[in-house]
């Protein structure tokens, strides 16, 4: 892993952007020589000993003297990818496979791999030029990567972030319409990131990319560690594992003290490592002192210094979320008060633990949650805010999920909910009845859960039948596979939420008016 000469124990930032921020190859003339051996240590080499190029060609068909061409298997013709590297002057092939070609060719095993490694030398380690923090776990990544965010806008330091609700290059912001880059995209955002003189990246990093080795190319400073379980696999490392492998040798780990195996994978892994919690003793911790009105008081403590934060991020998962953020903070050399006040000004996160509220209505509150493990938590922390009236949570289900899982789902269910409604996704309607079966083997009294095919019918009788002193609970549990449809199906709630409360107060008789005379 490359090294960086940052020390996180003390970071400073400047308002001005270095030299070293503005560094990047502007044109194919000003680029030197690369060579594939000295970038891709562990390739192989055919009808050559190395591949030196200067550019890599977006295509065959536009590729320049000098250029490397890839070919990758099941998307390009490999005919038509020799005949245009030969007639156009190519200086070598990258491919996964050897081919009919005289050419110089290197050959890997996974070429996103590899032309993230490519990328980072030709855009000369954007990694290196900026404060990278990688954020972890099995929950609440989504929410502590837009709290260090706003931490560190806050202070005027221009921030680049990737989260599965939209990302931004330190300028604009977007809700993008692909999944969240890695591997080779990943190297390029960096390097946008830094043209943008950005200072920080914050990277969300998920699981399954992270086994498959796409965030090797990114050497991060700080790792903070979210969620309270670390997901059992059949085999191979966990996660976490392979993320404290994406650590620079002086980086740094965030990690939740209240979370036994992930303190003992971090402690054998022998990285430097500052923790948090919400229970037990740790190096930050952030204690609930009160919640009412929709507002949580939280007492952050480190060493010998307090402070009083208040948040309309409430619950106990939002609170070691806090935990989190308060300790990035402080390792970048921030004041305990300025990082409470600076946090508590994050109002609300979509579709984490959102919540939707109008005088003479039950409150709405919206999570994506995802798992049973994370459906308890948001059935905690709705349960753990109303000061009065009764629960309703509406979960959506799928045939996809693990009959285990959706058993130990009705069983939460029927511990939190005083009524719960079982619902299922648009496309997956026919599988429904097969998944609520599963369901009802983990509940006693079946008569008291209601099946409710369509989302939207359960979310609308919901509210009909409930008091205005009620909470209800929609948890989507659906997994977009990119920001902009997470957000648009988080907004279809919203929308129809707010559609059925106008037509409640249309249909709603007006008061009589007696006159006295």
């Amino acid at each position: 892993m490359r090294q960086k000469s940052t020390d996180t124990s003390a970071i400073e930032f400047s308002s001005a952007p270095t030299d070293a921020t503005r560094t990047g190859i502007t044109s194919t003339s000003e680029a030197p020589t690369q060579s594939l051996r000295g970038i891709l240590a562990g390739a192989r080499f055919h009808a050559g000993s190395d591949v030196e190029f200067v550019s890599v060609a977006e295509s065959s068909k536009t590729a320049m003297p000098g250029d490397l061409v890839v070919y990758r298997i099941g998307q390009d013709d490999p005919m038509r990818i020799v005949a245009d590297a030969l007639s156009r002057g190519a200086s070598g092939i990258l491919t996964e496979q050897v081919l009919p070609c005289p050419l110089p060719q290197c050959i890997v095993g996974d070429i996103e791999l590899a032309m993230a490694d490519i990328n980072s030398a030709l855009l000369n380690n954007p990694d290196q030029k900026l404060l990278t923090i990688g954020v972890v776990g099995s929950a609440g990544k989504t929410t502590t990567s837009l709290l260090i965010s706003t931490l560190f806008r806050a202070k005027n330091i221009r921030t680049a972030y990737q989260t599965d609700l939209g990302s931004s290059d330190g300028v604009v912001q977007t809700t993008q319409t692909e999944k969240m880059h890695s591997a080779s995209s990943l190297v390029d955002w960096v390097g946008e990131a830094v043209d943008c003189d950005s200072q920080i990246a914050i990277i969300e990093m998920v699981d399954t990319d992270l086994r498959q080795g796409r965030y090797d190319c990114i050497g991060f400073d700080l790792l903070v560690v979210t969620g309270s379980t670390i997901a059992s696999q059949d085999f191979g490392p966990s996660a976490l594992s392979c993320a404290l492998e994406t650590l620079n040798p002086n980086g740094v780990v965030i990690a939740p003290a209240d979370d036994n195996k992930a303190m003992q994978i971090i402690q054998e892994a022998g990285v430097r490592q500052v923790s948090y919690g919400v229970r037990g003793s740790a190096d930050v911790t952030a204690k609930i002192i009160d919640q009412s009105c929709g507002m949580t008081t939280l007492l952050v403590t480190h060493d010998d210094s307090t402070a009083v934060m208040e948040t309309p991020l409430c619950g106990g998962a939002m609170a070691a979320n806090q935990a989190a953020a308060v300790t990035v903070g402080l390792l970048t050399d921030f004041e305990l008060p300025e990082i409470a006040s600076h946090l508590g000004s994050l109002r609300s996160v979509p579709g984490r633990g959102q919540t939707l509220s109008r005088y003479g209505h039950a409150s709405v509150m919206i999570d994506v949650a995802g798992s049973a493990e994370r459906c308890a938590t948001a059935m905690r922390t709705a349960r753990s805010m109303k000061a009065s009236g009764r629960l309703w949570c509406i979960a959506a289900i799928s045939n996809e999920e693990d009959p285990t899982s959706l058993a130990r789902l009705g069983n939460l269910l029927e511990r939190f909910a005083d009524h719960a409604i079982v619902t299922s996704f648009p496309e997956q309607k026919k599988s429904f009845l097969a998944a609520s079966h599963a369901v009802l083997d983990g509940v006693e009294k079946c008569a008291a859960m209601r099946m409710v095919t369509d989302q939207t019918k359960a979310i609308q009788w919901a509210m009909a039948h409930a008091k205005p002193s009620d909470t209800i609970l929609v948890m989507t549990n659906q997994s977009a596979t990119n920001a902009h449809q997470s957000r648009k199906e988080i907004e279809a709630i919203e929308t129809l939420v707010e559609k059925v409360r106008d037509e409640q107060e249309i249909a709603r008789p007006m008061p009589t008016l007696k006159v006295f005379g």
